[in-house]
């Protein structure tokens, strides 16, 4: 057997011991057919209380709850956290990412979940406003020190943004003075961008199509502090 088709056959197994679990009704039990597996059969232990909870809306806070629990019980399994990036993935884990303090737990690139969600280009709305809604209404000391985290590139989740997900088509306005309010935390600390790092984004830059007042120009220059011309002028 191949160690492909071990890892196939201990998460089929592993779902199999959750919804055994579940059945009992006992989060005792619940939790321990959590525990007793390894990170990757906890992993698809998880992606199936998402996606049962996605195909039967009515149990969803049911789910998200047993997760919560498990993950607070026994910890969030790091190959997770690359899969948090959209607003769905992350609001069905984000009890669970508050209960366990995991907002600046990382992979193994370093990245925490932020990273994950500002450098994913496949949605259709950057996450900004959703990020700082939770700013200002959840305890965010933790979030600030997400966004302030740097991976094994030396990127924050912002930066992430600039280099993996840059468009040049205008952004909504909420979610733009958002992006700006999450720039604001991030430097609260008075902390200053390691202007290093403008190099990748100028790479980027230098592969798209900009007008000289684009906002996407302008948030790049209010991040690193560096007049607009001096990257307007790469194309």
């Amino acid at each position: 057997m191949t160690s492909t088709q071990q890892t196939s056959d201990s998460q089929d197994q592993a779902v199999a011991d959750l919804i055994l679990a579940i059945k009992s009704k006992n989060i005792e039990k619940i939790c321990s057919a959590y525990q007793k597996h390894n990170d990757s059969a906890r992993a698809a232990q998880l992606k199936f209380c998402f996606e049962t909870a996605n195909a039967q809306p009515n149990t969803y806070e049911h789910y998200q709850n047993i997760a919560a629990q498990c993950i607070v019980a026994h910890g969030l399994p790091s190959g997770v956290i690359a899969g948090l990036n959209n607003s769905d993935r992350v609001t069905f884990f984000m009890p669970a990412l508050q209960a366990s303090e995991a907002f600046s737990q990382t992979n193994h690139q370093g990245n925490t979940f932020l990273h994950a969600l500002f450098a994913n280009p496949e949605q259709t709305l950057p996450p900004f406003n959703y990020i700082r809604s939770l700013l200002l209404f959840e305890s965010n000391e933790a979030l600030v020190k997400a966004l302030r985290s740097r991976n094994q590139h030396n990127l924050t989740p912002i930066e992430c943004y600039f280099i993996y997900n840059l468009r040049t088509s205008a952004m909504p306005e909420h979610e733009l003075t958002a992006l700006f309010a999450l720039i604001e935390a991030e430097r609260a600390d008075k902390s200053l961008p390691d202007i290093r790092n403008i190099k990748h984004v100028k790479s980027v830059l230098q592969k798209l199509s900009f007008d000289k007042d684009n906002q996407q120009l302008l948030v790049i220059a209010s991040y690193y502090q560096v007049p607009v011309e001096s990257i307007y002028h790469l194309h």
